[in-house]
């Protein structure tokens, strides 16, 4: 990085315009990326700033783009709606809808994972595992029931191979050829960000998910509501790019 830094400040100059693009990679306000993103700024008046998403998973991270735009006029504050009206902020509204496709299980499926919610929940409890870890084992031990579901002639999306079937990718397939298209979803990424990524690339209007009856579905689609209602709320009060 700082290969590039110094002899980009000594050419960015008033006369410079700036485009940022999809910078917007964690939720950290103070890391060192955005920090060197910002003494750039600091040289020129003159900027743009593309993001796809306004957020990550918070409204707070909206703040991460007005520090771009006006880093000293927003530095440490939280997230007012009024911002959205002081600057000149245009924004195409991007809300997937969800469609939940129900998945039945048996009492030999419910059991397993069960079993395996008991067995992780001690891991928790008896050493210092990281609990994020309880959702990402869960979902997967819930992903594998949705086997039975998988049609021959649909494109999946799951965490990882263990399908091993053609018509099913990981995400990480999808972020490196750019696959864009419909993908009816079997797990859920955890990590906001990357399902984020993965939106982005296939540009998709309906998230079609694959969901069970067991708890761990129902915390997923809850997330997700959550998040769509962040996106729907800073919609609702940002001028819309016509």
């Amino acid at each position: 990085m700082y290969k590039f830094f110094y002899r980009l400040l000594e050419e960015i100059d008033k006369q410079t315009l700036i485009v940022i693009d999809e910078l917007m990679r964690t939720k950290n306000r103070n890391d060192l990326t955005y920090n060197c993103a910002h003494h750039y700024l600091n040289q020129t008046p003159h900027r743009i700033i593309f993001e796809f998403l306004p957020i990550i998973d918070d409204i707070e991270d909206f703040m991460i783009l007005l520090n771009y735009e006006n880093k000293d006029k927003y530095k440490g504050k939280s997230f007012n709606s009024s911002y959205l009206l002081e600057e000149d902020i245009q924004m195409k509204p991007y809300c997937p809808k969800l469609e939940v496709v129900e998945v039945d299980v048996t009492d030999e499926e419910i059991a397993k994972y069960e079993k395996e919610k008991h067995k992780v929940f001690h891991e928790i409890e008896s050493s210092l595992k990281d609990p994020d870890i309880i959702p990402r084992r869960l979902q997967i031990v819930a992903g594998d029931f949705k086997k039975k579901s998988i049609a021959p002639d649909k494109r999946y999306v799951a965490r990882n191979k263990r399908f091993n079937l053609e018509n099913v990718y990981t995400y990480d397939d999808i972020w490196q050829t750019e696959q864009n298209g419909d993908y009816i979803v079997i797990d859920m990424h955890y990590n906001r960000l990357n399902f984020n990524d993965f939106l982005k690339v296939t540009n998709m209007d309906k998230i079609c998910y694959l969901s069970t009856p067991l708890s761990i579905d129902k915390v997923i689609i809850d997330e997700f509501m959550k998040w769509k209602g962040v996106l729907n709320t800073i919609y609702a009060q940002a001028s819309i790019y016509r």
